[in-house]
């Protein structure tokens, strides 16, 4: 994942940081309104205590049935208490900003040592892991004290055609609701459901299998859009499509686990 895919997510982190610093100035202004996903608030998150020391972090990137995915990028994206970090961090100098980033050996196992401190709305920071043929995973850094293990599920990428149906159950293992770019929704776990669609409306519609409220909705800000995607009712969205992958993520809040048939058509 290197070359122009690292340098799209050293973009993505700038933006990141763009992000939290919104609240003070306004520096970062989407560029294509048309095909953003809305505005999510910060979660409201217990603030970790302070850590005297630095953070020894380790754990496996696994596939859903258990075995190992070598290789996969390990990211971690943090405020820096200072100090060095194993693998070096890149810090852009924005507000102790820094990330840093290896990958799993071919036992799926990765460590990491950095010193975090408190961020608000973040915790000590998020990790998310990442391979070709897999979708992104996203998860809190720990608040335990060092040692501290998180393991990464890595789930691989299965596209449905427009048209189809796909039933997604979403749990406390899920991911933290983000697409790295623009939609962070950091208080609700997520499933991305993957679409392969041609040129016309796109209509996706998540029901409860089980009764209970309709899941929330959002979408990947990048995507070949052709216009507002708009929200037909709870559980319902219809996108412009131009034709290719779209990314729509379906969403319980934090502590929740329930599953959705989820039904795409075309017009």
């Amino acid at each position: 994942m290197r070359g122009t895919r690292r340098s799209r997510w050293i973009i993505v982190m700038c933006r990141a940081a763009c992000v939290l610093l919104a609240s003070l100035a306004s520096a970062c202004s989407p560029s294509d309104e048309a095909s953003l996903p809305p505005t999510p608030t910060s979660p409201t998150l217990p603030t970790p205590p302070v850590n005297s020391g630095r953070l020894q972090m380790s754990g496996r990137g696994l596939a859903q049935n258990g075995t190992p995915v070598p290789g996969a990028l390990v990211e971690v994206d943090y405020q820096s208490a200072g100090g060095v970090s194993s693998p070096p961090s890149v810090c852009p100098g924005v507000a102790q900003f820094c990330w840093l980033a290896t990958r799993t050996n071919d036992l799926g196992e990765y460590s990491v040592e950095f010193a975090p401190r408190p961020w608000p709305g973040r915790g000590l920071g998020y990790v998310y892991s990442f391979r070709d043929g897999y979708e992104v995973d996203v998860q809190w850094v720990p608040t335990s004290s060092s040692p501290a293990v998180r393991d990464m599920r890595l789930r691989p990428t299965r596209s449905i055609p427009a048209g189809a149906s796909i039933v997604v159950s979403v749990d406390a293992t899920s991911s933290l609701c983000t697409d790295l770019e623009d939609l962070y929704v950091m208080d609700s776990r997520c499933e991305i459901v993957v679409i392969e669609s041609g040129a016309g409306m796109l209509n996706v519609e998540a029901r409860p299998a089980a009764g209970g409220p309709a899941p929330s909705i959002y979408w990947f800000t990048s995507g070949n859009y052709a216009g507002l995607i708009t929200r037909l009712a709870p559980g319902a969205v219809a996108i412009p499509a131009r034709g290719g992958t779209y990314r729509v993520l379906v969403a319980v809040p934090e502590g929740e686990s329930r599953q959705f048939n989820v039904t795409t058509t075309l017009r």
